[in-house]
């Protein structure tokens, strides 16, 4: 995974201190869809990924069902779970032949789909009305993502308009200092991050010889590689799978808050109330901070979890990534853009996490580790970090964790989720991904394939 002149870094380096299955894609998608959020699923997909998406719009109202955003308390923003009753006895009273297929169950969405992708005229099998029930169910799914598509595209043109606005009221230009991409490394080094990571970063190998043209480290056309000896003097272990180091410089990091606040704090007004700015996390790529988060997760993210998490989490490389700002609150505000005041514990749908500490001042609201999934120590406390200001914490996503109440003032935090869509998500299903069950016994692996 580096070039021969890069060492790979080992855990025990770094100071301790504590063939692709079409079915299986489809499945993540629709695990996400029907059983991960409220918040529409398809707000994580990026500008591109949503206009690669079918267009055809054959509905015609906006989704009805808007989840409200509630603020306080520290739920996951998932949907409210039911459990399907079977109408069997009514479908024996009209004499129709019972299969026990319920188009309302995931796992039965899911076992259609794999029969659809492996087996040839699989519905033969079937009767016409669970082909019928299937359809509409599929159909129901289709509709959904229109929906959600169309909400969102409305939800972004509403954005850029309240941008346009803020831009206008800019008369100190830092608004539009933040949001123009840097051209120099230059301005990287002294504007963006912390001393100590420029020093790591730049004594590589890879920037001392000659260092990557921006536009190709941003466009993914270049991968950096970054020393291990380097690296070892930067990061600390925490705890298992869970990494600190000092990333954004305190400067950056304010102006980064000053721009989400003040955004949200105009998304307030009555014309722009219905965004919902303030009531839900807040994407960086929306608000035209995308580069940060591209910047970020090609510099940094990429070479550094190679080294880290290629073995324990299985993937050869990242290719997506998703930032966004989260605030708490000891008095939850939408204005203020601290919708929650703690989070539960929870795993991200990541392969890698980066979380970075954003300020402002505040107490409580420290970051509990509590056990990989699929592991012994799942559901057990780790550990437990308080976060600093422009330290970044890197850790395996599938590590459940949680934010404590804050009991003053209002916390930030910078989120960046990375997946591997290209090498372990082509070959495994979500169950097998969220339990980290590993080896050649998924059904989306090549051993069913």
């Amino acid at each position: 995974h580096g070039c021969p002149t890069a060492p790979m870094v080992t855990r025990q380096a770094f100071r301790s201190r504590g063939q692709h299955c079409r079915a299986f894609f489809i499945s993540h998608i629709l695990a996400s869809a029907c059983g991960a959020s409220n918040e529409p699923f398809l707000s994580r997909v990026g500008r591109g990924g949503a206009r690669e998406m079918s267009s055809m719009d054959t509905t015609s109202d906006i989704d009805s069902n808007v989840p409200s955003f509630a603020i306080g308390g520290g739920a996951i923003n998932e949907k409210e779970r039911t459990y399907p009753t079977s109408d069997a006895g009514d479908r024996a009273a009209s004499g129709e032949q019972s299969s026990g297929f319920d188009p309302n169950s995931l796992p039965h969405a899911l076992h259609a789909l794999a029969g659809l992708d492996r087996y040839p005229n699989y519905l033969s099998r079937w009767s016409v009305d669970d082909m019928d029930r299937l359809e509409e169910s599929l159909e129901r799914q289709l509709q959904a993502v229109r929906r959600q598509k169309r909400s969102i595209r409305e939800r972004r043109d509403g954005i850029d308009v309240l941008l346009n606005r803020a831009m206008k009221d800019d008369t100190d230009g830092t608004l539009t200092q933040i949001l123009t991409p840097p051209t120099s490394w230059e301005e990287i080094r002294d504007h963006v991050l912390d001393p100590r990571a420029s020093d790591a970063i730049f004594r590589s190998k890879q920037f001392k010889k000659k260092p990557p043209n921006i536009d190709d480290l941003l466009t993914g056309r270049i991968q950096v590689q970054l020393d291990g000896a380097q690296l070892e003097d930067l990061i600390d272990n925490e705890f298992y799978d869970v990494y600190s180091f000092p990333l954004l410089s305190n400067v950056f990091c304010k102006r980064v808050r000053t721009l989400v606040q003040k955004v949200v704090s105009l998304g307030e007004k009555e014309e722009f109330e219905h965004l919902n700015l303030g009531r839900r996390p807040v994407d960086l790529d929306t608000i035209g901070l995308g580069w940060i988060n591209t910047l970020l997760f090609h510099l940094v993210i990429r070479p550094i979890s190679q080294q880290l998490f290629a073995e324990t989490e299985e993937f050869e490389d990242l290719d997506w990534r998703q930032g966004y700002i989260a605030g708490y609150s000891v008095n939850p505000s939408a204005p203020a853009a601290t919708p929650r005041q703690r989070l539960v514990s929870h795993t991200d749908d990541s392969e890698v996490t980066l979380n970075i500490g954003l300020g402002e001042d505040f107490e409580g609201g420290a970051l509990q580790f509590r056990g990989l999934r699929g592991t012994d120590e799942e559901g057990q406390l780790i550990g437990e970090f308080q976060p600093q200001l422009g330290t970044a914490l890197l850790h395996a996503g599938r590590h459940l964790h949680e934010v404590t109440p804050v009991t003053s003032g209002n916390r930030y935090a910078f989120i960046i989720w990375a997946r591997s869509w290209k090498s372990l998500r082509a070959n495994t299903c979500p169950c097998c991904w969220l339990n980290r069950r590993q080896g050649s016994t998924c059904m989306c692996g090549p051993r069913w394939n």
